[in-house]
């Protein structure tokens, strides 16, 4: 009984750590606010540069995992945009997280998933690619490694 009660345990964490997205496209027409800045905001839906925004929680294993491999290949790219999009966290726990890793790339806090929800993501980590002029090319769905992410940047801008 133990083991059949730790292999639900162990099949839905796996389950929730990977993200799905439906058929929706359209980001979300709202500011988020940068974590490094006061009161400085992030046009989501804007255009002018392409960009990966990489969906995040603090309580999400599989996204702590993967923020140092974002944060490496953020360090050394420079024609997109690599942004972190906490889900759901307060600022402070999202700073903690920040601090506590190091990272550098550029972070925005979205309290209320409205980017999660306007694609319809239902997992953790996700990462949207979008192109210069504002429209989503992909929605990737679970953890990414340094190499992985470097290819997806590779086939969708370069």
């Amino acid at each position: 009984m133990r083991r059949l009660l730790f292999a639900l345990v162990i099949a839905a964490s796996l389950f929730a750590s990977c993200a799905s997205a439906e058929s929706s496209t359209a980001l979300p027409d709202v500011e988020l606010e940068r974590l490094d800045a006061n009161g400085a905001t992030y046009a989501v839906a804007g255009a002018g540069e392409a960009r990966a925004l990489n969906l995040w929680a603090t309580w999400c294993a599989p996204c702590r995992a993967e923020l140092p491999a974002f944060d490496a290949v953020a360090a050394r790219t420079d024609d997109v945009a690599i942004i972190g999009v906490n889900v759901g966290d307060t600022g402070d726990d999202a700073a903690e997280l920040v601090a506590e890793l190091g990272l550098s790339f550029d972070q925005v806090l979205d309290p209320s998933a409205a980017v999660q929800r306007a694609l319809k993501i239902t997992g953790m980590p996700a990462t949207i690619f979008v192109s210069a002029e504002g429209d989503v090319l992909d929605v990737h769905n679970g953890e990414l490694t340094e190499a992985e992410l470097d290819a997806l940047l590779d086939e969708l801008y370069r």
